[in-house]
């Protein structure tokens, strides 16, 4: 039962993270350890939904509570507390790292079952290159507003042209940008939906969600669907072949995510987001008990 709910809790906050720019649902099923699960099961959908149909549901149930029912709250909390919101998931995130540290560098002989450090050129430049990788993510992140008034444009460009009828060039736009998102949504520290604001298809999406534009949904769905299975397929052929190095890689993404989320020292010190960071950790540290 406790495992259940915990699946459960885990599909909320992967489905909240998703639709909240800046945050990467793919570093919250990371963080809750449900990552590899759900890639294997992607890549393997035909062969498996049956033995984790359990997992399927639960997860799926959480998945679509926390971007229906939690989206709107959690808009609301960001535009008014959006320090101790981004101190809370710095928190989890940090919560994570000593798991995803003993993935990459513990090793556990197969000859005496010891454990030991391994430190390696192979798992530490992943790490390096990853974390490099975010930094202009970041740096990006510091121009949201500018990003956001280009989305809006974007988004009222898009509603026009989808009023107009059925275009190709437009619906072939729609499948890149679904590939775009749901390759992004699965990489663990890149947050998909911030990579939709600063291409300006968030609010597009966000738009035909509401409105029921299936001139913009269909082809949407259609370009996740093929991102899906065909990055699910090389992280679980990665994590099968080049199982240290993937998670060394993944680290560095999870390592780079907080300074995408990261308000700025002048937010962080003060008592309510350092206290929300103390929770966030907690909150990671019981949940990864629970798993265990």
């Amino acid at each position: 039962m406790l495992h259940h709910l915990y699946i459960l809790v885990a599909g909320v906050v992967f489905g909240l993270a998703n639709v909240i720019p800046g945050v990467s649902g793919g570093t919250m099923a990371v963080v809750f350890g449900v990552y590899e699960r759900l890639i294997n099961l992607i890549a393997n959908l035909r062969t498996r939904w049956r033995k984790e149909l359990p997992f399927i549901l639960v997860f799926g149930v959480g998945a679509g509570v926390g971007i229906v029912l939690f989206a709107k709250l959690m808009g609301w909390v960001l535009d008014n507390h959006s320090a101790e919101a981004n101190a809370f998931f710095i928190g989890v995130i940090l919560g994570s790292i000593p798991i995803l540290v003993n993935y990459t560098f513990r090793q556990t002989s197969r000859r005496t079952g010891s454990r030991s450090w391994r430190f390696t050129p192979g798992n530490i430049i992943p790490l390096i290159v990853t974390f490099a990788i975010m930094i202009p993510m970041a740096l990006a992140g510091e121009n949201t507003d500018e990003a956001k008034e280009a989305a809006k444009a974007a988004a009222q460009a898009a509603e026009g042209a989808a009023g107009g009828g059925f275009s190709l060039l437009n619906a072939l736009l729609c499948v890149l940008y679904g590939v775009i998102a749901v390759s992004t949504m699965i990489i663990p520290g890149i947050s998909g939906s911030f990579v939709m604001l600063l291409i300006g298809f968030y609010e597009t999406v966000i738009t035909a969600v509401y409105t029921f534009n299936l001139a913009v949904l269909i082809p949407f769905a259609l370009g996740c669907v093929i991102g899906l299975f065909t990055v699910a397929k090389l992280i679980k052929w990665l994590l099968a072949k080049y199982p240290r190095p993937t998670y060394s890689a993944i680290l560095g993404f999870v390592l780079g995510s907080i300074l995408c989320i990261f308000p700025g020292w002048s937010a962080m010190l003060a008592f309510w987001p350092i206290l929300m960071v103390i929770v966030g950790f907690a909150a990671m540290t019981l949940c990864s008990r629970i798993s265990e």
